[in-house]
Parts: C-alpha cells; structure tokens; sequence
C-alpha cells in the first residue's frame, strides 16, 4: 500500500488551498545564533553586507507567494555565517532532508580526490576497466569513458521520471545491472543529457576503485575532513551508494562544501580537495546546458559572472561567488511535483540580490 504518495498529494492540494501567512512563519529578523556546528558567526555589518537591503531582501522572500516551498535562505561571507532564517520550523536548522541532486556535486569532489590520490588512473578509462562483469554483458557500454560519465555524455538511454522511479522503490535486485541493459540513444561523447543514471555508474566505479562504496570513502576523505556530521547517505539494496540523489543533511552542513569549494578546496591549513581537480570539476565542458547555464563535471556554472553552484529537485541551491567570497544557500520542500518547483532562475535573482547587498 503506498501510502506516502497518497499523503504528499494531500498535502500538497492543502498547501494551494492556504494562504501564504499559513505556510510561512512570521519573519523574526536574520541573526543566526551560534550552536556549536564549526561555523564562525558575524554580523552583516562586520562582513560589509548592507543589512537594511538585505532585511528587505528578507521580507519580500517572505511575502512573496510564488516561493511559498522556500525553507531556507542562508548567507555566508569571509567564511562566517551572517544570516539566516528559516520559513517553514526553525527545527530545519539541525534537521536533515533530502537535497536531491546536490548529491552529484558531492559524488564529483569525492571522484576527483580518487583520482588524485592514484586510486583512480585516469578520466579516459573506460567501463570496462573497472566493471568488466557488466560491460561484458553489455558490450555496448564497454568504452564509456569516466569523464563522459561526468559531463552527462554517457550516451545511455534513461528517463529521469519512470526509470528513476524504479531505483527510488528499489524495484530491481542489482542497480547497476538495470542501468546497463538500458539500449543507447546516442554513441557515447556526442550528446549531453541530464541523466541519473550516469553519477550512479560513477559511483561503482568509485567503490570499485577504492574498495569502499562511495559514502564510505566520502566520508574518509572528505566530510570527517570538513567536520560534517549531521547527514546521511543512502546505497541501494545491493550496496551501491546512491550518487546522484542519496544524501540527506542540513543547510549548514552543506555549506561547509560550498565554503571548501570557495576556499580554493581549503580547509583550515588543510588542502581537502585537491587544487587541481577544482580546475578540471568547475570548467565549463557544456555551455548552454540549461538556458545559458553550463555544466563542469557533475556542477553547474553561471559562465558570465564565473559563479558554481549545487542544485537539487525542488528549490536546494547553494551558490559560490568567489569575487565577493559570498555563499548563498537555499533549501525548499524537498517533495514537490514539478510544477511547483523553484525554478533555477528566480533563486539566481535572490542570489543576485543577496551579492547586490555586499560591498
């Protein structure tokens, strides 16, 4: 009996019937308190924020019933938290949702630090090396190349909608399997799509090359690094982690990839993820890949302002502004039907307003 669908339906013919003063909490103001996390918290002021603007910033999010799914807006600068605020139970400040396909982003600083670390010899590699048990199936697969795996240039026939939906219930016994019978639509390299399927097979590659499955090695090399603690990450029923929609945490610490990321891969005196694979992960390989935002390997760029950013089903964004060393994170109701999706475009202009407000 599926009951969760049957409830989200429900609630979300609720949530069109109220009015936007019942799905939002009064607004209290943006001073974020210090509760042990590891950020450093200041004040707009000390960091050159204009508060009054940014205050009004505040307000109109608030008011405004077109982002009435919005449960977070957070503003880091000079690596401190400034503001924050919390729409929907300010309890979302330490409890974990889901950010949906934020979690490929993470699947590629995780990647990068296997190559970088020898575990894995080279982005031309093909499948084949590194999953012969599948690719000698399914032959057709053997030459994708990991770095076509990145760029969403796999060439496998899959569906976001139906077929992800398969995965999400656990619906078949071997993951890897399901995605590897699919036929090819185009041949591998010619033609980008933004797939799930493609981060997935990244991640059993990782696992095979690091002999740990990719949480695992994440979490060794990268979130004990940075000192996350509060988030989960789901593996499918045969043991492969998830890589393109299996972490669940909080703002907060999903801020603290984004800082690493606006810190040159620094932590502290730490070099966390390696200066190189910034380079190579952050390089706009597919312009155009939505509107005229391009696509790195696994992130998203805002080619004419040089801004990255992470980016999730429903409204989970966090933006890296390296010329104002400003991060803005969002999250929002993490199950939503696509018509009530935050689009990429409104939560740019909040991003763009939040930059406006720094001097």
């Amino acid at each position: 009996m599926k009951v969760l669908p049957v409830i989200l339906c429900v609630t979300l013919v609720i949530a069109s019937c109220l009015k936007e003063d019942d799905l939002k909490q009064d607004y209290k103001g943006f001073a974020p308190p210090d509760i042990g996390d590891g950020w450093k918290i200041s004040s707009s002021s000390q960091e050159n924020i204009d508060s009054v603007a940014l205050d009004g910033l505040y307000r109109r999010l608030y008011a405004d019933d077109e982002t009435w799914m919005t449960k977070s807006l957070l503003v880091f600068r000079n690596g401190r938290l400034v503001a924050e605020s919390y729409l929907k139970d300010q309890a979302d400040r330490t409890r974990r949702d889901t950010i949906w396909s934020c979690t490929k982003q993470v699947n590629s600083i995780i990647t990068g630090i296997a190559v970088d670390s020898g575990l894995i010899a080279s982005l031309n590699d093909p499948l084949e090396k590194y999953l012969p048990s599948y690719t000698s199936k399914y032959p057709d697969k053997k030459d994708i190349t990991l770095n076509q795996l990145l760029t969403m240039n796999s060439g496998i026939d899959f569906d976001n909608g139906n077929q992800n939906d398969i995965l999400r219930n656990h619906g078949v016994s071997d993951c890897i399997d399901y995605v590897m019978k699919m036929p090819m639509a185009k041949a591998p390299g010619t033609f980008f799509k933004y797939k799930d399927c493609d981060p997935l097979l990244l991640s059993a590659v990782v696992q095979q090359a690091t002999g740990k499955p990719l949480d695992e090695f994440g979490k060794q090399v990268l979130f004990d690094r940075l000192g996350i603690q509060n988030y989960e990450w789901a593996r499918y029923t045969d043991g492969v982690t998830l890589g393109s929609w299996g972490i669940q945490t909080t703002p907060r610490e999903l801020a603290k990839i984004g800082q690493c990321i606006l810190d040159g891969g620094r932590f502290g005196n730490k070099q966390v993820i390696p200066s190189s694979w910034l380079e190579q992960m952050l390089h706009p390989y597919v312009l155009n890949a939505h509107n005229d935002l391009a696509f790195g390997y696994l992130w998203w760029i805002i080619p004419d302002r040089g801004w990255y950013f992470m980016w999730g089903h429903g409204g989970q964004y966090v933006y890296i502004i390296p010329e104002k060393q400003l991060l803005v994170v969002i999250s929002s109701l993490a199950q939503v039907d696509d018509d009530v999706n935050l689009p990429v475009e409104t939560m740019i202009g909040i991003a763009k307003q939040v930059a406006e407000t720094a001097y």
